[in-house]
């Protein structure tokens, strides 16, 4: 393979990282993901995963829509 192409592809594939669902911001109270794709089980999973850290467990308080890309959750007792 040439490497123009293989290198094109490697950029993309390097700039949609950067679009990938991930976390914002966390703490024992709330956890923000922002998710370029809306992906809202993704966000959910890293939500849970973040509230976890302090048992607790995640509840959606804000969904994401195509013009705020963040999902808002607060981290509640079990």
């Amino acid at each position: 393979m040439e490497s123009g192409p293989m290198r094109r592809l490697l950029i993309a594939l390097f700039v949609m990282q950067g679009c990938a669902t991930h976390v914002v911001s966390s703490n024992e109270r709330s956890v923000i993901i922002e998710s370029q794709w809306l992906d809202v089980a993704r966000a959910q999973e890293l939500a849970e995963a973040e509230c976890a850290k302090h048992s607790r467990i995640a509840q959606m308080t804000i969904k994401a829509d195509p013009w705020e890309r963040n999902y808002v959750f607060y981290c509640i007792d079990r």
